[in-house]
Protein backbone atom coordinates (compact mmCIF):
# COMPACT_ATOMS: atom_id res chain seq x y z
CA UNK A 1 0.00 0.00 0.00
CA UNK A 2 1.52 3.29 -1.06
CA UNK A 3 1.10 5.95 1.62
CA UNK A 4 3.02 9.20 1.31
CA UNK A 5 5.24 9.82 4.31
CA UNK A 6 8.48 11.52 5.18
CA UNK A 7 11.18 9.44 6.81
CA UNK A 8 13.29 11.58 9.12
CA UNK A 9 17.04 11.38 9.36
CA UNK A 10 16.50 9.73 12.72
CA UNK A 11 15.46 6.47 11.07
CA UNK A 12 18.21 3.90 10.67
CA UNK A 13 19.34 4.33 7.06
CA UNK A 14 21.75 1.38 7.10
CA UNK A 15 18.98 -1.18 7.13
CA UNK A 16 18.08 -0.63 3.47
CA UNK A 17 14.56 -0.55 1.96
CA UNK A 18 11.74 -1.85 4.13
CA UNK A 19 9.01 -3.81 2.35
CA UNK A 20 6.42 -6.41 3.20
CA UNK A 21 8.70 -8.99 1.57
CA UNK A 22 11.80 -8.41 3.71
CA UNK A 23 10.82 -10.73 6.56
CA UNK A 24 13.36 -12.38 8.83
CA UNK A 25 13.42 -16.16 8.49
CA UNK A 26 14.07 -16.52 12.21
CA UNK A 27 11.46 -15.94 14.91
CA UNK A 28 11.43 -12.21 15.56
CA UNK A 29 8.95 -9.63 16.81
CA UNK A 30 8.32 -6.05 15.73
CA UNK A 31 6.28 -3.67 17.89
CA UNK A 32 4.55 -0.82 16.06
CA UNK A 33 3.42 2.20 18.10
CA UNK A 34 1.06 4.59 16.28
CA UNK A 35 0.78 8.00 17.93
CA UNK A 36 -0.89 11.36 17.42
CA UNK A 37 -0.16 14.38 19.62
CA UNK A 38 0.15 12.37 22.84
CA UNK A 39 3.85 12.55 23.81
CA UNK A 40 3.21 11.93 27.51
CA UNK A 41 1.35 8.71 26.75
CA UNK A 42 3.96 7.65 24.19
CA UNK A 43 6.57 8.11 26.92
CA UNK A 44 4.65 5.68 29.15
CA UNK A 45 4.30 3.09 26.37
CA UNK A 46 8.02 3.23 25.55
CA UNK A 47 8.90 2.90 29.23
CA UNK A 48 7.02 -0.40 29.26
CA UNK A 49 8.96 -1.58 26.19
CA UNK A 50 12.29 -0.65 27.78
CA UNK A 51 11.32 -2.60 30.91
CA UNK A 52 10.83 -5.90 29.04
CA UNK A 53 12.87 -8.81 30.37
CA UNK A 54 12.96 -10.14 26.79
CA UNK A 55 13.47 -7.36 24.27
CA UNK A 56 11.71 -7.08 20.89
CA UNK A 57 13.73 -7.23 17.68
CA UNK A 58 12.31 -3.97 16.36
CA UNK A 59 10.20 -1.10 17.69
CA UNK A 60 8.78 1.51 15.28
CA UNK A 61 6.99 4.73 16.18
CA UNK A 62 4.58 5.97 13.51
CA UNK A 63 3.95 9.65 14.19
CA UNK A 64 0.90 11.51 12.83
CA UNK A 65 1.55 14.48 15.11
CA UNK A 66 1.61 18.10 14.01
CA UNK A 67 4.53 18.97 16.32
CA UNK A 68 7.96 17.61 17.28
CA UNK A 69 7.18 16.53 20.84
CA UNK A 70 6.88 12.82 19.98
CA UNK A 71 10.23 13.03 18.20
CA UNK A 72 11.76 14.36 21.41
CA UNK A 73 10.35 11.36 23.28
CA UNK A 74 11.91 9.09 20.65
CA UNK A 75 15.33 10.70 21.16
CA UNK A 76 15.05 10.25 24.92
CA UNK A 77 14.30 6.51 24.67
CA UNK A 78 16.57 5.58 21.75
CA UNK A 79 19.62 4.91 24.03
CA UNK A 80 17.49 2.56 26.15
CA UNK A 81 15.81 0.80 23.21
CA UNK A 82 18.54 0.34 20.56
CA UNK A 83 16.13 -1.24 18.04
CA UNK A 84 13.83 1.80 18.19
CA UNK A 85 12.97 3.51 14.88
CA UNK A 86 10.96 6.67 14.24
CA UNK A 87 8.77 7.55 11.24
CA UNK A 88 7.28 11.04 10.99
CA UNK A 89 4.57 11.26 8.34
CA UNK A 90 4.60 14.38 6.20
CA UNK A 91 0.85 14.64 6.76
CA UNK A 92 -1.71 13.02 9.02
CA UNK A 93 -2.55 9.77 7.23
CA UNK A 94 -5.26 8.82 9.74
CA UNK A 95 -5.26 6.23 12.49
CA UNK A 96 -5.69 3.18 10.27
CA UNK A 97 -3.24 4.49 7.69
CA UNK A 98 -0.68 4.80 10.47
CA UNK A 99 -1.46 1.29 11.74
CA UNK A 100 -1.09 -0.23 8.29
CA UNK A 101 2.11 1.66 7.47
CA UNK A 102 3.78 0.32 10.61
CA UNK A 103 2.91 -3.26 9.67
CA UNK A 104 4.11 -2.67 6.12
CA UNK A 105 7.58 -1.37 6.99
CA UNK A 106 8.29 -3.81 9.83
CA UNK A 107 10.88 -6.49 9.08
CA UNK A 108 10.31 -9.22 11.66
CA UNK A 109 8.48 -12.51 11.23
CA UNK A 110 5.77 -11.41 13.68
CA UNK A 111 4.18 -8.04 14.34
CA UNK A 112 2.09 -6.43 17.06
CA UNK A 113 0.66 -2.98 17.65
CA UNK A 114 1.03 -1.19 20.96
CA UNK A 115 -1.29 1.80 21.36
CA UNK A 116 0.47 4.86 22.76
CA UNK A 117 -1.81 4.89 25.82
CA UNK A 118 -1.15 1.23 26.72
CA UNK A 119 1.65 -0.49 28.61
CA UNK A 120 3.12 -3.98 28.35
CA UNK A 121 3.71 -6.08 31.44
CA UNK A 122 7.49 -6.64 31.94
CA UNK A 123 7.22 -10.35 31.05
CA UNK A 124 5.02 -9.81 28.00
CA UNK A 125 7.51 -10.56 25.24
CA UNK A 126 9.20 -13.38 27.10
CA UNK A 127 5.89 -15.21 27.56
CA UNK A 128 4.97 -14.59 23.91
CA UNK A 129 8.34 -15.72 22.54
CA UNK A 130 8.31 -18.85 24.71
CA UNK A 131 4.87 -19.75 23.39
CA UNK A 132 5.85 -19.11 19.77
CA UNK A 133 8.98 -21.22 20.14
CA UNK A 134 6.84 -24.21 21.15
CA UNK A 135 3.88 -23.50 18.84
CA UNK A 136 5.33 -22.26 15.57
CA UNK A 137 2.08 -22.91 13.71
CA UNK A 138 0.19 -20.15 15.54
CA UNK A 139 -0.63 -17.25 13.22
CA UNK A 140 -2.61 -14.98 15.53
CA UNK A 141 -1.98 -14.76 19.26
CA UNK A 142 -4.03 -12.87 21.84
CA UNK A 143 -3.67 -12.49 25.61
CA UNK A 144 -5.36 -11.45 28.80
CA UNK A 145 -5.47 -7.80 29.82
CA UNK A 146 -6.67 -5.24 32.30
CA UNK A 147 -7.98 -1.71 31.81
CA UNK A 148 -6.60 1.01 34.06
CA UNK A 149 -7.98 4.54 34.42
CA UNK A 150 -4.98 6.72 35.23
CA UNK A 151 -7.23 9.58 36.35
CA UNK A 152 -9.41 7.73 38.86
CA UNK A 153 -6.87 5.01 39.69
CA UNK A 154 -9.43 2.25 39.07
CA UNK A 155 -8.59 -1.02 37.32
CA UNK A 156 -11.06 -3.25 35.50
CA UNK A 157 -10.60 -6.89 34.57
CA UNK A 158 -12.58 -8.51 31.75
CA UNK A 159 -15.63 -10.47 32.86
CA UNK A 160 -15.18 -12.92 30.00
CA UNK A 161 -12.13 -14.32 28.23
CA UNK A 162 -12.93 -16.25 25.06
CA UNK A 163 -11.49 -19.74 24.87
CA UNK A 164 -9.44 -19.50 21.67
CA UNK A 165 -7.05 -22.44 21.43
CA UNK A 166 -4.97 -24.20 18.80
CA UNK A 167 -6.67 -27.45 19.73
CA UNK A 168 -10.06 -26.17 18.52
CA UNK A 169 -11.17 -25.48 14.96
CA UNK A 170 -11.89 -22.09 13.43
CA UNK A 171 -15.63 -22.52 13.87
CA UNK A 172 -15.42 -23.38 17.57
CA UNK A 173 -13.00 -20.52 18.26
CA UNK A 174 -15.16 -18.03 16.36
CA UNK A 175 -18.24 -19.07 18.32
CA UNK A 176 -16.35 -18.52 21.57
CA UNK A 177 -15.25 -15.05 20.49
CA UNK A 178 -18.75 -14.04 19.37
CA UNK A 179 -20.13 -14.66 22.84
CA UNK A 180 -18.54 -11.32 23.73
CA UNK A 181 -16.61 -9.75 20.85
CA UNK A 182 -14.04 -7.42 22.40
CA UNK A 183 -11.97 -4.98 20.37
CA UNK A 184 -8.96 -5.19 22.72
CA UNK A 185 -7.82 -8.38 21.00
CA UNK A 186 -7.00 -6.29 17.92
CA UNK A 187 -3.74 -5.58 19.76
CA UNK A 188 -2.47 -9.13 19.42
CA UNK A 189 0.53 -10.69 17.71
CA UNK A 190 0.32 -11.55 14.01
CA UNK A 191 2.31 -13.65 11.63
CA UNK A 192 3.14 -10.87 9.16
CA UNK A 193 1.98 -12.96 6.22
CA UNK A 194 -1.55 -12.36 7.49
CA UNK A 195 -1.34 -8.78 6.24
CA UNK A 196 -0.84 -9.92 2.62
CA UNK A 197 -4.55 -10.83 2.42
CA UNK A 198 -5.82 -8.62 5.20
CA UNK A 199 -9.19 -6.88 4.68
CA UNK A 200 -7.83 -3.88 6.61
CA UNK A 201 -6.34 -2.32 3.48
CA UNK A 202 -9.63 -2.73 1.62
CA UNK A 203 -11.60 -1.20 4.47
CA UNK A 204 -9.12 1.64 4.67
CA UNK A 205 -9.63 2.46 0.99
CA UNK A 206 -13.37 2.52 1.65
CA UNK A 207 -12.76 5.01 4.50
CA UNK A 208 -14.59 2.66 6.85
CA UNK A 209 -15.08 3.54 10.51
CA UNK A 210 -12.76 1.96 13.04
CA UNK A 211 -15.71 1.58 15.43
CA UNK A 212 -16.43 -1.89 14.05
CA UNK A 213 -13.26 -2.60 12.08
CA UNK A 214 -11.09 -3.76 14.98
CA UNK A 215 -13.64 -6.37 16.07
CA UNK A 216 -14.19 -7.45 12.46
CA UNK A 217 -10.45 -7.93 11.94
CA UNK A 218 -10.22 -10.10 15.07
CA UNK A 219 -13.12 -12.21 13.80
CA UNK A 220 -11.50 -12.45 10.35
CA UNK A 221 -8.30 -13.83 11.87
CA UNK A 222 -10.06 -16.34 14.09
CA UNK A 223 -12.16 -17.53 11.14
CA UNK A 224 -9.19 -18.04 8.83
CA UNK A 225 -5.98 -18.64 10.80
CA UNK A 226 -4.46 -20.77 13.53
CA UNK A 227 -5.33 -18.73 16.61
CA UNK A 228 -4.70 -18.95 20.33
CA UNK A 229 -5.41 -16.63 23.28
CA UNK A 230 -3.15 -16.81 26.33
CA UNK A 231 -4.85 -16.45 29.69
CA UNK A 232 -1.92 -14.47 31.10
CA UNK A 233 -2.57 -10.80 31.84
CA UNK A 234 0.14 -9.31 29.65
CA UNK A 235 -0.95 -5.73 28.98
CA UNK A 236 -2.67 -2.74 30.58
CA UNK A 237 -4.99 -0.75 28.34
CA UNK A 238 -4.93 2.83 29.53
CA UNK A 239 -7.68 5.39 29.94
CA UNK A 240 -6.62 8.96 30.63
CA UNK A 241 -10.06 10.50 31.05
CA UNK A 242 -12.34 10.41 34.08
CA UNK A 243 -15.04 8.58 32.12
CA UNK A 244 -14.27 5.73 29.75
CA UNK A 245 -14.48 7.31 26.28
CA UNK A 246 -17.26 6.13 23.97
CA UNK A 247 -15.77 6.87 20.59
CA UNK A 248 -13.97 5.21 17.73
CA UNK A 249 -10.24 5.24 17.12
CA UNK A 250 -10.77 7.85 14.39
CA UNK A 251 -12.24 10.20 16.99
CA UNK A 252 -15.91 10.17 16.05
CA UNK A 253 -18.41 10.10 18.95
CA UNK A 254 -20.75 7.18 19.47
CA UNK A 255 -23.70 9.18 18.11
CA UNK A 256 -22.00 8.87 14.71
CA UNK A 257 -21.63 5.11 15.04
CA UNK A 258 -22.98 3.38 11.92
CA UNK A 259 -23.94 -0.25 12.67
CA UNK A 260 -24.78 -1.34 9.11
CA UNK A 261 -21.18 -1.69 7.78
CA UNK A 262 -20.26 -4.00 10.68
CA UNK A 263 -23.28 -6.18 9.88
CA UNK A 264 -22.55 -6.24 6.14
CA UNK A 265 -18.80 -6.90 6.38
CA UNK A 266 -19.22 -9.41 9.19
CA UNK A 267 -21.61 -11.51 7.11
CA UNK A 268 -19.20 -11.33 4.17
CA UNK A 269 -16.30 -12.49 6.35
CA UNK A 270 -18.29 -15.54 7.41
CA UNK A 271 -19.54 -16.42 3.95
CA UNK A 272 -16.07 -16.19 2.41
CA UNK A 273 -14.14 -17.97 5.17
CA UNK A 274 -12.27 -20.84 3.51
CA UNK A 275 -11.88 -22.67 6.83
CA UNK A 276 -15.60 -23.17 7.50
CA UNK A 277 -17.85 -25.72 5.89
CA UNK A 278 -21.09 -24.51 4.35
CA UNK A 279 -22.99 -25.95 7.30
CA UNK A 280 -20.72 -24.13 9.80
CA UNK A 281 -21.22 -20.84 7.96
CA UNK A 282 -24.98 -21.23 8.21
CA UNK A 283 -24.75 -22.16 11.91
CA UNK A 284 -22.53 -19.23 12.87
CA UNK A 285 -24.51 -16.51 11.08
CA UNK A 286 -27.25 -16.30 13.78
CA UNK A 287 -24.53 -16.15 16.48
CA UNK A 288 -22.88 -13.28 14.67
CA UNK A 289 -26.15 -11.38 14.18
CA UNK A 290 -26.95 -11.79 17.87
CA UNK A 291 -23.49 -10.46 18.80
CA UNK A 292 -23.89 -7.59 16.36
CA UNK A 293 -27.24 -6.60 17.87
CA UNK A 294 -25.77 -6.63 21.37
CA UNK A 295 -22.71 -4.55 20.48
CA UNK A 296 -24.83 -2.10 18.50
CA UNK A 297 -27.38 -1.63 21.29
CA UNK A 298 -24.48 -1.25 23.78
CA UNK A 299 -22.95 1.55 21.72
CA UNK A 300 -26.27 3.37 21.30
CA UNK A 301 -27.13 2.91 25.00
CA UNK A 302 -23.94 4.72 26.00
CA UNK A 303 -24.51 7.64 23.68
Amino acid sequence: MAIAHRTTSLENKTAGPRTMHSIDSRLSISVGIPTYNRPDLLDRALASVAAQVEHPDEVIIGDNSDNCKSEEIYKRWKPHIPCLRYIRHSRNIGALGNFLRLAEISTSSHFMWLADDDALEPTHLRVVKDFLANHQNVQYLGWGYQVHNYVTGSTEHPSYLPSITLSEGNYENACSYLKQPISCYFYGLYDRKIFYKSPLSRWHKLRASFDWMDVAFVMHNILNYKSHFLSDNLITYGIDEIVRPRKGAEGQPVKDYAPTPWLMHGIMLILFSSKLTLFERLKILPKFIYAWKNTTSHAIKHN
